[in-house]
């Protein structure tokens, strides 16, 4: 049930970036190749994401086809997005996004795709597939008092399936 990796449709993603991002992660790997350090093609485009900040390939992806960051201003009810929660990637709808009392922190409820399981135990599991989280308004998890923290990132905002 649970993944480290987004399931994004083609269609969701813009393939002039998704190439750009290509060609320059196999140049990066014939200059190692040069210099006598073998990598996989996968593991050239994960450095090649890293290297221009993003966490993996899957989200430098995303970030290239919008070309902006997501903002909380963008966010909507009925939207369809992907991001990252606990360490799980995700993808799912939003339900809800209000103000809270703290400035610069919304409480976003959001139904998954798919169940991720937020315990890190062998003994048990907690699936959750409906979660709410607190997020700063450039959609990063925040705790309740606006500080950095665990929880719900939204990287990206993805095409409806009807409007494909």
């Amino acid at each position: 049930m649970t993944s480290n990796t987004l399931n994004i449709n083609r269609a969701d993603i813009d393939t002039d970036a998704t190439e750009q991002f290509k060609t320059q992660a196999k140049r990066l790997r014939k200059a190692l190749a040069a210099r006598d350090v073998s990598i996989s093609h996968a593991s050239s485009l994960e450095l090649l994401a890293q290297s221009h900040g993003y966490r993996d390939w899957n989200t430098a992806i995303a970030m290239a086809r919008r070309n902006i960051p997501t903002n909380v201003a963008d966010l909507g009810i009925g939207k369809r997005f992907a991001g990252s929660y606990l360490g799980h990637a995700v993808t799912g709808l939003i339900r809800s996004v209000t103000a809270t009392p703290v400035g610069g922190v919304f409480r976003v409820e959001v139904h998954l795709d798919e169940p991720v399981d937020v315990v890190e135990s062998k003994r048990f599991s907690g699936y959750r597939q409906r979660i709410a989280s607190r997020i700063n308004e450039h959609c990063e998890p925040v705790l309740t008092n606006g500080r950095s923290g665990p929880g719900l990132s939204i990287d990206l905002l993805l095409r409806d399936a009807d409007s494909v």
